[in-house]
């Protein structure tokens, strides 16, 4: 294996003071991770420490809001369609957890966005089965049968 590039010093020291991990400078800059554990022993900084995010918070940083009031997942999606979250080794559907945030319950049945924006997670957006079968029985008392 060709031996990686040295990035300059000034970079990975940027970084550093990020509070960036060796790794993922390593990774980003193309460099030994050994490389910038020695740079960042040489500045007297701390060794890093992986600060431990709770699930609603790995959520929330991968939601992007948008200037109509919806919620729009920037994560991982399942098959290019479903979000995902990938947390602490396991995989979360947003959507499920947006339910949760929102009802503080575990949804029945899929869970999808009542807004009519597939790509939506905001919480009081998302609906499971229970909620859409009750707003389809009120549609019917209104309206009556198609």
């Amino acid at each position: 294996m060709p031996p990686r590039p040295k990035a300059p010093r000034a970079d990975v020291i940027a970084l550093l003071q990020e509070g960036r991990s060796d790794k993922y400078i390593g990774r980003t800059l193309r460099t030994s991770p050994m490389r910038v554990a020695r740079i960042r022993a040489d500045l007297e900084l701390p060794r890093y420490q992986h600060a431990v995010v709770s699930l609603e918070q790995a959520w929330a940083a991968r939601t992007q809001p948008t200037t109509d009031g919806h919620l729009l997942w920037h994560g991982f999606h399942r098959e290019g369609i479903h979000p995902v979250l990938k947390h602490q080794g396991a995989e979360h559907s947003a959507r499920r957890l947006a339910f949760r945030i929102a009802h503080g319950r575990e949804p029945e049945g899929h869970v999808m966005a009542g807004c009519g924006l597939r790509e939506c997670v905001h919480p009081r957006h998302v609906e499971d089965q229970p909620m859409r079968d009750q707003l389809r029985t009120q549609f019917t008392a209104i309206f009556g049968a198609a």
